[in-house]
C-alpha cells in the first residue's frame, strides 16, 4: 500500500508536468497556421529553434529607420541582422523587447 508521502510526490510531479506542457502551448497564431511543435522543431524535440527555421515562414521586414529617433530594430547597429529571433519573440512566453536591456526604445514585440 502506498504511504500518502508518496502519493503527494506523484500528484506533485503530474501537476509539474501538466503546467510544464501548459507552458509549452504553440501561440493562437501558429496554431491556426496549422503548425505542430515539430513544425519549428526540427532536429530533436526541446532544442532551441534557429532564426533560419523563421525565416522559412517569415521574412526580415525591409530596412526601416523611423522608429522615432530609434535604429532599425532589425538591423541593430550591434549585432546586424544576425540576433535570434527568440531573443525578443518568443513562442511559448511573453515576448520581450530585447534592446529594452540597456536602452529605452519603448519597441512593441508582438
Amino acid at each position: 500500500m502506498m504511504k500518502l508521502i508518496d502519493k503527494l510526490a506523484i500528484m506533485a510531479a503530474m501537476l509539474v508536468c501538466t503546467n510544464a506542457i501548459a507552458a509549452n502551448e504553440i501561440r493562437l497564431h501558429h496554431k491556426e497556421a496549422g503548425l505542430k511543435c515539430n513544425s519549428c522543431h526540427i532536429n530533436k524535440p526541446f532544442d532551441s529553434v534557429e532564426m533560419e527555421q523563421c525565416l522559412t515562414c517569415h521574412k526580415l521586414p525591409e530596412k526601416k529607420t523611423d522608429y522615432h529617433g530609434a535604429p532599425d530594430k532589425h538591423d541593430s547597429p550591434h549585432y546586424g541582422i544576425t540576433l535570434e529571433c527568440e531573443n525578443c519573440h518568443r513562442e511559448h512566453s511573453e515576448s520581450e523587447d530585447y534592446c529594452a536591456n540597456c536602452h529605452d526604445f519603448n519597441f512593441k514585440v508582438p
